[in-house]
């Protein structure tokens, strides 16, 4: 968040959450304006893809049963594209270096230096994880354990 920006934040926030539920789905469904840059098929794709992930999933793994799902290889692939421009951000504040490896071998950074851990897993799961859902990530770490445990311990995400 911008500083100087919080009190109009903070403004919108509550005005939107002052809403009934109905009008809130209403807008989600009816998508932007038309005047705003998110009207544009691939702001908005390139916007809120990894975002509605991610909440989704929040939403999903709140219950204590949750099981994982099988997720699209196109949407996969989108997640992993948007994690790659992405990773070096959500991992600055990791205190460890941190690379990210989907099981076909592919990898992103998402932090330079030493000691290195590499996070395994599906785009999804690695996408949870880079994002600071780090306990439900479902991800396999390998590396030095300390440096292992500092950075599932970090406070990762943007």
């Amino acid at each position: 968040m911008i500083p100087p920006l919080a009190p109009y934040s903070e403004r919108v926030r509550t005005e939107y959450a002052a809403k009934p539920y109905e009008e809130l789905i209403r807008l989600i469904r009816t998508g932007p304006p038309p005047l705003s840059p998110f009207a544009i098929p691939q702001v908005d794709e390139m916007a809120n893809t990894v975002e509605f992930f991610i909440h989704t999933e929040d939403v999903r793994r709140a219950k204590p049963d949750w099981t994982g799902r099988e997720i699209d290889p196109a949407l996969a692939d989108t997640l992993w594209a948007r994690l790659r421009g992405t990773a070096r951000l959500f991992g600055r504040r990791a205190p460890v270096g941190a690379v990210l490896r989907r099981p076909d071998g592919q990898t992103a950074i998402l932090k330079p230096g030493a000691p290195v851990v590499t996070v395994t897993g599906e785009p999804g799961e690695l996408v949870m994880f880079a994002s600071g859902r780090t306990a439900a990530a479902r991800v396999r770490a390998e590396g030095e354990e300390e440096a292992v445990q500092k950075l599932r311990e970090a406070n990762l995400g943007i």
